[in-house]
């Protein structure tokens, strides 16, 4: 389900049901598809809605941070207007660093582009990844991450709020802090945490969009 999209040229483009942007674990990594390349979370949401295949498109990438989403993944898809938009990122900016206010904007892009095509745009809130206890990294820096991983989602949940959108809370998916359900990297969840991050997901979609994806 994952994969780059054409370029869109016209703002009146027929598109997907759902439109996925963000980094590697929205791709679905470590979550193989067996129809082939990656299911991930946003697979298995898109199935939790009975969204099809076809009806799906994942323009998601490694490594994306929001700048790299609003450059590169949005304008391929700018000209569609799917009826849900899934935001998947932030990850690499906690790790990597990022200026707030940058973000901020590029996150009001992102929603107010959602929003401007009639789609509801759903946020995953960045969870804290086993990569920071398994890492000889300094205390200091897993602290300083973790304080940007509380920025990130601090944001997302502010321009979520600002667009009439919903952000779930990170408690809302409490039980992906447990490392069971990452891969053994500690970046990227496992089948068992993509599986539930879908499902908790799903419930949310699901409550914002009503009937308008059947």
């Amino acid at each position: 389900m994952a994969g780059r999209p054409p370029e869109v040229g016209g703002a009146d483009a027929a598109g997907p049901a759902m439109v996925v942007l963000g980094d590697s674990v929205a791709e679905g990594q470590d979550d193989p598809d067996p129809a082939g390349g990656w299911l991930g979370w946003a697979g298995r949401l898109a199935l939790h809605l009975g969204i099809s295949r076809e009806e799906m498109l994942n323009a998601s990438d490694p490594g994306a941070t929001v700048e790299d989403v609003v450059r590169d993944q949005l304008p391929a898809v700018r000209g569609l207007a799917p009826r849900l938009v899934v935001l998947g990122c932030g990850m690499n900016d906690a790790l990597r660093g990022f200026e707030r206010e940058a973000a901020a904007r590029r996150l009001a892009e992102l929603f107010g582009w959602g929003r401007g095509r009639g789609a509801v745009v759903l946020a995953i809130p960045v969870p804290r990844p086993p990569l920071l206890d398994i890492t000889p990294i300094s205390q200091f820096r897993k602290k300083r991450t973790v304080q940007r991983i509380h920025d990130f989602n601090a944001e997302l949940d502010r321009v979520s709020r600002e667009f009439g959108m919903a952000f779930p809370e990170r408690e809302t998916v409490a039980m992906v802090a447990d490392p069971a359900m990452w891969s053994a990297d500690g970046i990227h969840l496992n089948p068992d945490g993509h599986a539930y991050v879908a499902k908790v997901m799903a419930q949310i979609a699901a409550s914002l969009l009503g009937e308008r994806v059947k």
